[in-house]
């Protein structure tokens, strides 16, 4: 899929309105900070699914768009949160909000990128209860993120976390995001209750196997294509899905040394290298991608439910595109 030839205009539109909103801000500096990763480029995904849910509805995939455009700036906003969390200095090959601005700023920039959502939101132009929906799945998607990043920083101070465990921390810290897009364009598109939920299913499916092949791409992708060091989830102590699955499966001498080399900050490539290895002598990543796949295929049948047109079937190309991107 060619990505960007397939959804290039919407990704102009999306960065245009997205830019557009920020531009009220008065402040240089925070407008800049605010900016500094949307401008640094991004697929827009959550506002594309938005967008087309609503489209292969009703076709009110523009109408659709500032709920997706909220979204990305949540999105953004966690990613600022989180790198300063994280004491990450790079992300999509810039330096990170908080190395480039400073600390304040940083906060402030995704305090501000938080508000703006909201207020977007607000700003949509239909009905109040559609309007009182999304607002009340916005919120509720924030909630979960937070827990979702409370629950991946306690993971990083335990010994063992169970699969079932993991795959609830990814389910709040990124898939929340997909299911509120697919869930926010079937509500904005006037689409029944019963709709609605299977799309909120879909996007939750979508996003599970988004943040699986995410774990995936950490370890196997380009570093210049990643836009991090490979291996980041390493050095940052990640319990991921496919960490799991190599300590329940390795024997134990094995086991410990991938544990010696876990969450060492300064671990050298070479160390780094080793425990990539024993991922993939536990099998461990080629199972996690199984796992992706098969959700992906799940997310597509749901898609039966919605009318058979261009945008389902552009719905069903962006799926399957969720685990064959290579970044």
């Amino acid at each position: 899929m060619d990505f960007k030839q397939v959804f290039g205009e919407r990704i102009k539109a999306i960065n245009r309105e997205l830019e557009l909103s920020i531009s009220s801000i008065e402040n240089d500096r925070l407008r800049d900070a605010m900016l500094h990763y949307p401008k640094a480029g991004g697929k827009r995904l959550r506002p594309i699914v938005t967008m087309l849910v609503a489209d292969a509805i009703s076709k009110s995939g523009n109408t659709a768009m500032p709920f997706g455009i909220a979204l990305e700036m949540v999105h953004n906003f966690t990613l600022v949160h989180d790198d300063v969390m994280d004491q990450d200095e790079t992300r999509r090959g810039l330096k990170t909000v908080h190395k480039a601005y400073g600390m304040p700023e940083a906060i402030l920039a995704g305090d501000a990128l938080f508000a703006k959502a909201f207020e977007i939101v607000g700003g949509m132009d239909i009905d109040g209860d559609r309007k009182s929906q999304l607002t009340s799945l916005l919120a509720r998607a924030v909630i979960l993120l937070a827990e979702g990043q409370q629950m991946d920083m306690d993971f990083e101070k335990l010994e063992k976390v169970a699969s079932e465990q993991y795959m609830k921390m990814i389910e709040r810290k990124t898939a929340v995001l997909y299911s509120a897009a697919a869930q926010g364009g079937a509500i904005t598109a006037g689409a029944p209750e019963p709709l609605q939920e299977d799309m909120f299913e879909f996007g939750r499916l979508m996003g599970l196997a988004f943040q699986i092949w995410d774990d995936v791409l950490d370890l196997r992708a380009d570093e210049k294509l990643l836009g991090k060091p490979v291996g980041s989830d390493i050095r940052n102590g990640k319990k991921t899905l496919i960490m799991i699955y190599a300590i329940e499966t390795l024997e134990e001498k094995k086991v410990e040394r991938l544990l010696q080399i876990l969450g060492k900050k300064n671990a050298i490539d070479a160390e780094v290298n080793e425990a990539i290895s024993l991922l993939d002598d536990a099998g461990a990543i080629d199972r996690a991608e199984r796992i992706a796949s098969e959700m992906i295929a799940k997310a597509k049948m749901l898609l039966d439910d919605l009318p058979g047109n261009e945008d389902r079937k552009l719905l069903k190309e962006l799926t399957d595109f969720m685990i064959k991107r290579d970044m």
